[in-house]
């Protein structure tokens, strides 16, 4: 779903029609990325088709950390902070009242494992 948002040219709502077990995404070089963590509670719906359970480096579900710094990730400060491009995206959208809702805690019972990470450089 995030490789549907990521190549969206005319802004529309993306909404999860079922929870996926993989999704990679190819870029232009042929590199392989996992985009769909598999988690099995797909909250993409009301992220604005930003996953944060994949993009965030804590799979936070509630907003940011207190590490975020000017957009950026305290894990990795060349990253966007995905609450921030989640907010952001929402804003855009004019639907900051899901950024206000408060998610119930994931049950990671129904995350599929073990999973392979795929990562080509």
């Amino acid at each position: 779903m995030q490789s549907v948002k990521a190549n969206d040219r005319l802004g529309l709502m993306v909404i999860p029609a079922c929870n996926t077990e993989f999704l990679g995404v190819v870029d232009a070089k042929g590199n392989l990325y996992e985009k769909c963590s598999a988690c099995g509670e797909c909250v993409l719906g009301v992220t604005a088709g930003i996953c944060p359970v994949t993009l965030c480096a804590k799979g936070l579900l509630n907003g940011p950390c207190g590490g975020m710094d000017k957009g950026k990730c305290e894990v990795d400060k060349d990253k966007d902070c995905a609450w921030v491009l989640i907010y952001q995206e929402l804003e855009k959208k004019k639907q900051l009242a899901e950024f206000k809702k408060i998610k119930t805690p994931k049950d990671f019972k129904k995350t599929v494992q073990p999973k392979s990470k795929i990562l080509v450089k």
